[in-house]
């Protein structure tokens, strides 16, 4: 392991959670400053999805529906929810009469 992961674990074990919090924060915030505006995208879409089973792998069915329902409000505040495409997001399942399955 590299000299910036060992870092990094270091900062993870020794920092209290708000500072922790705090300090990644920033990190994101001069990370995303450096990305061209056309990679932003990429690099937070890789990042949650690189990042959301190692968080969430704990919790239970309880514990996530919280957490889900305690950021809804940020996610309706932050995101255009008028311009989401929701039916391209959670297509429906094919219909047992449609498959080919044999």
């Amino acid at each position: 392991m590299d000299w910036k992961h060992s870092l990094a674990r270091l900062l993870a074990r020794r920092l209290a959670p708000h500072d922790l919090v705090a300090v990644a924060g920033e990190v994101l915030l001069e990370a995303l400053e450096r990305l061209p505006r056309a990679e932003r995208m990429t690099f937070l879409r890789d990042m949650v999805t690189a990042s959301i089973g190692p968080l969430l792998r704990n919790l239970g069915r309880e514990e996530r529906a919280e957490l889900m329902n305690s950021l809804l409000p940020l996610v309706v505040r932050e995101f255009p929810l008028a311009d989401l495409d929701l039916l391209a997001a959670f297509p429906a399942p094919a219909s047992p009469e449609h498959t080919t399955e044999r």
